[in-house]
């Protein structure tokens, strides 16, 4: 761990959250404010547990995800009404969508922190997502089925 602490703004720490989650497999409170602290940031539990839910953030099974807020863009929360099947497919998961629905499929799938995929393919009721490799497709698959499920809860809450 790197001796030197950093002073960091709200807006810094919250953006090097997003992007530890994106890069990293972090299920825990305790698990974001050790890797902040591995980037040179202390910081209290409290303070990750707010920041967790100000960012939008939703623990998915064991882990975070977050979907960076951008105005009128669909969020995570439509993927259950939208999506009606998952198939993965080797490094490719077919998601079948209502019809209408899979460009914004597409979008939210692009924009999740966190989420292994390469890229996305939207027609009128399928979007193709790919995975860098097979495992992370069957993770993809599995993590947007709970999500579909709601199997996922805001990640500000107390752990």
């Amino acid at each position: 761990m790197d001796a030197t602490k950093l002073n960091v703004d709200k807006a810094t720490r919250q953006n090097l959250i997003l992007r530890l989650i994106s890069e990293r497999d972090l299920g825990t409170q305790h698990d974001v404010v050790q890797a902040l602290a591995g980037e040179g940031v202390e910081v209290a539990q409290a303070t990750v547990s707010r920041d967790l839910a100000e960012l939008g953030v939703i623990k998915v099974g064991n882990r975070y995800l977050a979907l960076p807020h951008e105005p009128g863009a669909a969020g995570i929360e439509v993927l259950p009404s939208f999506v009606v099947g998952i198939t993965p497919a080797q490094n490719i998961i077919v998601f079948n969508t209502r019809d209408g629905t899979a460009g914004a499929v597409a979008n939210v799938l692009d924009r999740v922190k966190g989420l292994k995929i390469v890229g996305t393919v939207a027609g009128q009721d399928t979007v193709l997502a790919v995975a860098p490799d097979n495992a992370a497709a069957k993770e993809v698959a599995d993590l947007i089925g709970d999500v579909c499920r709601a199997r996922t809860r805001p990640a500000g809450s107390i752990e």
